[in-house]
């Protein structure tokens, strides 16, 4: 029990404080008041529900009240459930559940996704502007490295699947196979044609 218990209070106090930096939680806070969410995962199997209060959260997995949504799912799968369109494939391949209302998920979601919390304004109210400005200065900087050097990385790993390897075609090469598959297919209607024209005779 405390396995659950102690991770999920940490967890329940960090997502309050995170809400509680951005100013348009409380208005994003009125579209669930008083909604609870629950989420059954394959891997873990025990149900985790989460409350929304009129300004705060409540984490438990040991609630078995009544919900206004339960989410029966794999890890793998949470991510795509941002996308209203992917709610509709997941459940018909089995891949997701849903009993109650699937919007109620996404606003649940929204709650951190949306968040914008101005972290050079936390960091001056607690070490002063000057260090503040210098360490957003080098996490923006560590960030713009970090996204070239994926970006680098995963052109080199495309160049190899392609000009070394072999594995994938080009774009270029992909757009010729392309068009040569909808001449083949406009060649194929037109011979269908013919053919009917002279069954019909």
């Amino acid at each position: 029990m405390l396995w659950t218990v102690l991770p999920t209070g940490a967890a329940e106090a960090l997502a309050n404080h995170l809400l509680s930096l951005d100013e348009q939680s409380p208005e994003r806070f009125k579209k669930v008041a008083h909604k609870r969410v629950r989420v059954t995962l394959t891997e873990l199997g025990k149900p985790f529900t989460v409350q929304a209060l009129d300004d705060s959260l409540r984490f438990s997995w040991v609630d078995n009240e009544p919900v206004d949504c339960h989410i029966m799912t794999r890890i793998a799968v949470l991510p795509e459930l941002r996308d209203t369109a992917n709610i509709t494939r997941l459940i018909k391949a089995d891949a997701l559940d849903i009993d109650g209302d699937p919007l109620l998920a996404q606003q649940f979601s929204r709650l951190f996704v949306e968040l914008d919390i101005d972290w050079q304004e936390q960091l001056a109210q607690r070490l002063g502007d000057v260090p503040a400005h210098f360490l957003s200065q080098a996490f923006a900087r560590s960030r713009s490295w970090l996204e070239q050097a994926l970006d680098d990385q995963k052109n080199w790993v495309r160049d190899v699947l392609i000009e070394e390897k072999q594995l994938l075609v080009s774009a270029t090469e992909f757009d010729v196979f392309k068009q040569q598959l909808q001449q083949l297919r406009a060649t194929v209607d037109r011979l269908e044609r013919e053919i009917g024209k002279r069954k019909s005779k």
